[in-house]
């Protein structure tokens, strides 16, 4: 499996981002191999298009996103892990999933990320993106 983190910082033990269209590098994970890329796509359905067409990615390791991301995200057929709301860093959250401590996103689960994302982010409702 092929991971996509949302990172704050260009280094391999950063926090994780909360949010994901916005964050400015993404931690790719293979095989235990962690390489952050800088995201230089805008809005949270180019990222996954980016991370899905060009990073080859199988799952997200999200904290927060909005409702276009996560259906582009569900139409793609990738899996969603939830870090939780909590700050996070990268080997933290890694251990998570390795040991089956994250819970996974989806139709039954999903209202609360985007519930929490909207209420910080007031202006997405009107598609009003700055």
């Amino acid at each position: 499996m092929k991971l996509a983190i949302p990172v704050k910082m260009n280094k391999e033990d950063s926090a994780v981002a909360p949010l994901f269209g916005k964050a400015k590098w993404f931690a790719i994970v293979k095989d235990g191999k962690i390489d952050i890329v800088p995201n230089n796509q805008s809005g949270g359905q180019a990222v996954i298009d980016w991370l899905f067409e060009d990073m080859k990615v199988d799952a997200l390791l999200i904290q927060e996103m909005g409702v276009s991301p996560y259906t582009k995200a569900k139409e793609l057929g990738l899996m969603l892990y939830h870090t939780g709301f909590e700050r996070i860093l990268l080997s933290e959250v890694l251990e998570k999933l390795k040991n089956g401590e994250l819970e996974i996103l989806d139709d039954t689960n999903i209202d609360k990320i985007i519930k929490h994302h909207e209420k910080r982010h007031p202006a997405h409702e009107h598609g009003n993106h700055h």
